[in-house]
């Protein structure tokens, strides 16, 4: 059982604490190295007491400076026995090996800004609470992190790729394998309030669903799949939304192939069918003209309205007067849209 974390909302402190908490962070993924370089030391301290009677301290020195190679201290070979020979003899060939590999992959660790950046995102990950996790390796991710930055979203990333972390920003990109329930724990899946599942495999993505599903019961998970027909699988894994980009692209492209006053957003809306936003202006003459809103037709939902160049507005009522020239924003079936446009741009009497 994971063990309990403390979780903060407060984002400030959050950003205060990660930073404080990167450093030992970052020690920790170094230690198993730090360790075997102290074990040797230990051991060639313990020979130098046992055969040259050195006291601790000096036995010590002289084991640092076998161990780095440094050469500092050198016995008398004449002074030494064979079996110390032979004991030394291991101890130093261990050493110059295990002390080239400790010391590059510390040096390489510490000095390394990737490395930072994911402590401080893991650190983030595990104490934040109600946050969004976007869990994926496609070139989307960035744009759905950046739009959750625009809008002040606390939200944190786990992608396998090192490309993004360039345009995120630091302590919030965890680098890891979206496939691993560790890391989806590092990135406080657990905890979230979304999951938004980004993978370029569906069977990868699908995976990620089963295991979010299994840390968190209660988070929205919003999927997107590159295959449509798998999109009755992940609902029945339970995905709460699953978008096709090909699906998506094809309705925006013909949302915007609409002639005239129609645009929008074409959604497939679960439980409410398809829904679109359509914007219209009222033609003078037209059958609504000089109507109240009350008589579009029904299904449509009217959102905003607004006469001439005036910024639209939603205050208004059931008996707001259609003019000529008049905004209208509504949402609905879209297959509606052309029979309001009837009722918006033909003359009367037609």
């Amino acid at each position: 059982m994971a063990r309990p974390r403390i979780r903060i909302r407060n984002g400030r402190i959050l950003s205060v604490l990660e930073i404080l908490a990167a450093p030992y962070s970052v020690v920790g993924r170094v230690l198993p190295q730090v360790a075997a370089l102290a074990a040797l030391i230990v051991i060639s301290a313990y020979i130098y007491i046992v055969y040259q009677h050195l006291d601790p301290l000096s036995s010590i020195y002289a084991a640092v400076s076998l161990v780095t190679t440094i050469g500092a201290y050198a016995p008398s070979l004449g002074e030494m026995g064979a079996s110390e020979k032979v004991i030394l003899t291991v101890v130093m060939v261990a050493s110059v090996s295990t002390y080239a590999s400790a010391a590059v992959t510390i040096i390489n660790t510490i000095s390394n800004r990737q490395t930072w950046i994911d402590a401080r995102a893991r650190w983030r990950g595990s104490h934040v609470k109600g946050h969004v996790v976007i869990v994926g390796d496609k070139p989307d991710v960035v744009h759905a992190a950046s739009k959750l930055e625009a809008m002040r979203e606390e939200y944190v990333v786990l992608t396998n790729k090192s490309e993004m972390l360039g345009p995120l920003p630091a302590g919030k990109v965890i680098l890891g394998d979206p496939l691993d329930e560790r890391e989806l724990r590092a990135a406080g899946v657990d905890a979230a309030r979304v999951v938004i599942i980004m993978m370029s495999e569906d069977d990868d993505g699908l995976a990620v669903l089963l295991r979010t599903r299994r840390l968190n019961p209660e988070a929205r998970a919003l999927v997107e799949v590159n295959d449509d027909s798998m999109r009755d699988v992940f609902e029945a894994a339970g995905a709460e939304l699953v978008v096709s980009p090909h699906r998506l692209a094809g309705r925006v492209l013909a949302s915007v192939a609409v002639s005239g006053n129609i645009g929008g957003f074409m959604l497939e809306t679960k439980g409410l069918g398809e829904l679109s936003i359509g914007f219209f202006r009222v033609a003078k003459g037209s059958k609504l003209e000089g109507r109240p809103i009350s008589e579009l037709p029904k299904g449509l939902i009217p959102l905003l309205v607004g006469r001439g160049n005036e910024p639209p507005t939603p205050y208004f009522t059931r008996d707001y007067v259609l003019q000529a020239d008049t905004l209208l924003v509504v949402m609905g079936d879209p297959k509606l849209f052309a029979g309001l446009r009837e009722l918006l741009e033909s003359p009367r009497g037609r």
